[in-house]
């Protein structure tokens, strides 16, 4: 169906649906950020925020 013809009711259970499935995934990727951090000693929130500041990264750490 294009989305374009979509009722509104079909558009909300659509955007619904988009919606759990996207809340879904970020459950499962913070659920993996908090693997590799406590399995493996990875901080991908610390090395994501430094290269997002544009801050040089602890090559000593």
């Amino acid at each position: 169906m294009s989305k374009s013809k979509e009722t509104p009711a079909q558009k909300i259970k659509r955007l619904e649906k988009a919606l759990a499935n996207a809340e879904m995934k970020n459950m499962i990727y913070g659920d993996m950020v908090e693997i590799l951090k406590k399995e493996h000693g990875i901080d991908l929130e610390k090395k994501y925020l430094a290269e997002r500041s544009g801050l040089p990264k602890n090559k000593g750490k």
